[in-house]
């Protein structure tokens, strides 16, 4: 089976690409003090292959940042990867292993990126002042074992390897208006 075959079986008979169950019964409740947590099997190891050949392909694409008419022209599984990350599923077991709440996805991959060698992770800004929104969790996914690394601050973002290749994806949080912007 091609590798266009097989990325076709997979969308059409949808099979998640991340181990909710694996990820609800390991990490639940996981101690984030430090800023930053490690997760094996992130990626269903099943998926990983694919995920990661697509998502190669896709590597101009996700290289640029927020470009909507670029993301338009993903494959069906690096289409399927963001949309995974950015449900409603992934963002209540992200709140449950983190301890954060309130999450937003990126769901216009603004800090969200394929990091190739020599890439670094990082953000161009944790908090960005005309949507009151914060950065609150970057998920960095290595493409070579499914595994993960959890980060809630730029140090333990910093010092979070990439690897062959990474999936770096952010996730929000409302930064509420103080009193004195609501009334100005």
């Amino acid at each position: 089976m091609t590798s266009s075959e097989q990325s076709t079986r997979e969308v059409n008979s949808y099979e998640s690409l991340f181990g909710y169950g694996h990820l609800r019964a390991h990490y639940l409740g996981s101690d984030m003090t430090t800023g930053s947590l490690h997760v094996t099997q992130f990626v269903r190891t099943e998926h990983l292959a694919i995920l990661r050949d697509n998502l190669l392909i896709d590597r101009a694409i996700l290289s640029h940042g927020s470009n909507t008419l670029l993301q338009r022209q993903i494959t069906p599984v690096s289409r399927q990867c963001l949309w995974e990350l950015q449900s409603g599923i992934m963002l209540r077991v992200l709140e449950n292993i983190t301890g954060l709440h309130n999450l937003l996805p990126d769901t216009h991959c603004k800090q969200t990126r394929l990091l190739l060698p020599p890439d670094t992770t990082g953000l161009h800004q944790w908090h960005t002042p005309d949507t009151r929104l914060d950065v609150a969790l970057v998920v960095v996914i290595q493409l070579d074992n499914g595994n993960a690394q959890l980060c809630t601050n730029a140090q333990s973002l910093d010092t979070t390897s990439t690897g062959n290749a990474s999936l770096q994806v952010s996730y929000w949080q409302h930064h509420p208006a103080t009193t004195r912007e609501v009334h100005s």
